[in-house]
């Protein structure tokens, strides 16, 4: 019954031409729900089988199909367990090897007629198929036309249900569903692209007849991808940008004095071009949207510091010309307090954990002191009486800036004029956590906003992910700052890299060694407690050796943090709660044991904590060869110090991850589309987006209809977050 009803793409898979309620459970287990899910269930890959050919013709590595008699066959039990045949054309003879055959032994004999398909390789002279796919034929002649050249689809399969038999479902099923396929532009725009029609791509995509033909629906559904999700971008930045309004903070010459007076050193250029960029963003009353990159080191906790003081510094010029009028005029006093003060605006900085919280407030807490802006710090470890007065003086504006982690989105706070915002870290955050921080402004102006990472990310991910963000990128280090000498090596050199250690130690500098884990008995790895008694108690027994992770109150963490700053610890053992903000410019080498556990983006976040004065520094990463992709990884490390390439091969290696929305990793929301190798795609994607956008905001007219509604059923959640970058 369900063969003769017409499918939709909303009938549930059962239903679909070839399933039934057993293979139906089969293909949902690999997220075939509907039929509509069989036009998106994409090949992961293609083979391409060169004409039917006779056996003397063929050369090693061609995807061949071969038709013949089958003149010995034999099953070899010894392992590894294999059925060999001996095939012949008339032409020639070629070895069949099939692994594990499964039955393969009953179906063919001598004598049997059978047509193979698969890749020729080279076998004592003869040409041998290992596991190729057969037919057994009835007669050899003329039981069949000869096989012309084709191209295979190959999906993405189970145990239970193989790519075969997924592809003849798709086929059998996708005429019926290709009218479905929506159409979002009109023929004349996909001509000037090049591209195809996005039905005939998606035809194109399953049933290729050449390979030119399946690269061209590839390019043509990938620019699909881009364009919904760089419309998406679009509204967001156009949300933004025409319905929040922001305070202006004009920083003009005298307080960009006053501000950088404040710091003791000199800008660098990449970081004064940053600020220049900042101050012009602050000055308007459109809210700044603003992601800051830089390498570890490259200074942007002082860019940072510049913004939040910009709010703080333009309201007290402001309160304190207010009240030079009035003294002017011999007006009374004002009776309000906030003037006496010169009380300004607010600024806050999250991120994302205490020890980097804690870092920032001691940094800024040293900058500003003796000066009358107050900072406060909000974390989760505090004692309640603590959080409790912090909160209270954020909302009375008695605290200038307040530096926290998720706490400052907890209930109970409130600021009573919140103008900057920075996000540390932001990739760390959720976007709904983003934008519970935007939301406490209290002035009912949108606060201005600048995110910042510190792991660099390739411009073209740059342009998608944060696409409704202006850029910036800080690409120089402070003066006298050298490359990190990087060096990979296995757990057999455990001894001669502590040896290593104990002399630079000896030299009155300091070490860190990380470790994936706090305890013993997890995977067998070494551990941050193990490791810690074995170093003082060994090889590093003449230095002190102090241990710091996750799970200890937050006075024991300040109290050893602070030790290592005094140089009253020598060597800091720890897990990853020191990858980001920790600053001890005397630390000059880095040792990471179990190192391939870690991903490479945390790895050169790590390897940022050394390397932050004019000392020579190093980084040691400890780990074992098990893996092509594990020792790929490291040597990435060795190979390239900059965060940018680091970022690019930590994108090749983990995927791209969601680029809107919450999630942050793992798989791509994109099927075709690659931000490494498709930027020209891209960027004509973008542009076209951001036009049609400016003219239809709402996407309500000019035949957008279809464009909407998928951009609602793909981002719309997302959308409503259009605050949030």
């Amino acid at each position: 019954m369900s063969n003769i009803l017409p499918i939709t793409a909303e009938t549930p898979i059962q239903f679909a031409r070839g399933v039934g309620p057993a293979r139906a459970a089969q293909l949902m287990a690999l997220g075939i729900k509907l039929c509509a899910d069989l036009v998106t269930y994409y090949p992961r890959d293609y083979i391409r089988y060169e004409g039917e050919a006779p056996i003397s013709t063929i050369r090693p590595g061609e995807m061949v199909t071969l038709t013949g008699t089958l003149i010995q066959t034999r099953l070899i039990r010894k392992r590894p367990v294999r059925f060999e045949a001996l095939l012949d054309d008339g032409s020639a003879r070629a070895v069949l090897t099939w692994f594990n055959p499964y039955g393969v032994d009953e179906k063919l004999s001598p004598g049997t007629h059978v047509r193979v398909t698969g890749k020729a390789t080279a076998f004592d002279g003869r040409i041998q198929i290992v596991q190729g796919k057969f037919e057994v034929l009835e007669a050899l002649e003329g039981s069949r036309p000869a096989a012309g050249p084709r191209i295979e689809s190959i999906y993405a399969a189970s145990e239970e249900v193989t790519s075969p038999q997924i592809a003849r479902i798709i086929q059998g099923n996708l005429d019926g569903l290709l009218g479905g396929v929506a159409e979002w532009f009109d023929g004349a725009f996909i001509a000037e692209r090049n591209l195809m029609t996005r039905r005939e791509a998606t035809e194109r995509i399953h049933r290729p007849r050449e390979m030119r033909e399946a690269q061209r629906a590839r390019r043509t559904l990938a620019y699909h991808e881009f364009f919904l999700h760089q419309t998406a971008v679009a509204i967001k930045r156009y949300h933004q940008r025409t319905t929040q309004k922001a305070l202006a903070l004009r920083v003009d010459e005298k307080v960009d004095a006053r501000i950088r007076a404040l710091l003791p050193f000199a800008l660098t250029a990449a970081q004064t071009r940053v600020i220049e960029a900042i101050r012009k963003d602050l000055a308007g009353t459109k809210p700044m949207n603003r992601l800051l990159q830089g390498d570890v080191g490259s200074g942007k906790t002082v860019v940072a510091l510049y913004a939040m003081l910009a709010g703080v510094a333009t309201a007290r010029e402001k309160q304190k010309g207010e009240i030079e009028k009035q003294k002017d005029g011999n007006a009374a006093k004002p009776q309000d307090s906030g003037l006496k003060t010169f009380r300004g605006h607010q600024g806050a900085l999250m991120a994302p954990t205490e020890i980097l919280a804690e870092q920032h407030f001691v940094t800024l807490s040293k900058l500003l002191e003796g000066k009358r802006v107050r900072v406060a710090l909000l974390v989760g470890g505090m004692p309640a009486k603590e959080k409790e007065a912090v909160r209270r003086e954020l909302a009375a504006g008695e605290i200038d800036i307040v530096v926290g982690t998720h706490a400052l989105i907890s209930d109970g706070v409130a600021f009573k004029s919140l103008a900057v915002v920075v996000i540390d870290e932001q990739h760390k955050f959720g976007v709904e956590q983003r934008s519970i921080l935007r939301a406490r402004q209290g002035t009912g102006a949108a606060p201005h906003t600048l995110v910042m990472t510190a792991t660099p990310i390739p411009r073209t991910l740059a342009m998608t992910a944060f696409g409704d963000l202006d850029v910036s990128v800080i690409d120089e280090l402070p003066p006298g700052r050298h490359a990190i000498h990087t060096k990979f090596t296995t757990a057999a050199s455990r001894e001669e890299v502590y040896a290593f250690v104990a002399g630079r130690l000896k030299a009155g500098e300091q070490a860190y060694v990380v470790l994936p884990t706090i305890d013993e008995g997890v995977l067998d790895l070494n551990s941050a407690t193990g490791t810690q008694q074995e170093l003082q108690s060994g090889w590093l027994k003449e230095f002190r050796v102090g241990l710091i992770h996750g799970r200890m109150e937050r006075a024991m963490r300040q109290q050893i943090m602070e030790r290592f700053r005094q140089h009253l610890i020598d060597v800091l053992v720890a897990t990853t709660v020191i990858e980001v903000g920790v600053d001890v410019p005397n630390a000059t080498v880095m040792v990471i044991e179990h190192a391939d556990r870690f991903g490479l983006s945390q790895l050169h976040q790590l390897r940022g904590r050394v390397g932050r004065s004019d000392k020579k520094s190093y980084c040691v990463l400890i780990g074992d060869q098990n893996t092509e992709d594990s020792v790929s990884r490291l040597q990435a490390m060795v190979k390239h110090s900059s965060g940018f390439k680091v970022a690019e091969e930590d994108l090749r290696i983990r995927g791209m991850g969601q680029l809107i929305g919450t999630a942050q990793s793992g798989k791509s929301d994109m099927h075709f589309a690659d931000l490494l190798f498709d930027t020209d795609l891209l960027g004509m994607a973008r542009r076209d987006a951001f036009r049609m956008i400016a003219t239809d905001p709402r996407l309500l007219e000019g035949g957008h209809e279809e464009l909407r509604r998928e951009v609602l059923r793909a981002y719309g959640e997302t959308i409503t977050l259009a605050d949030v970058g």
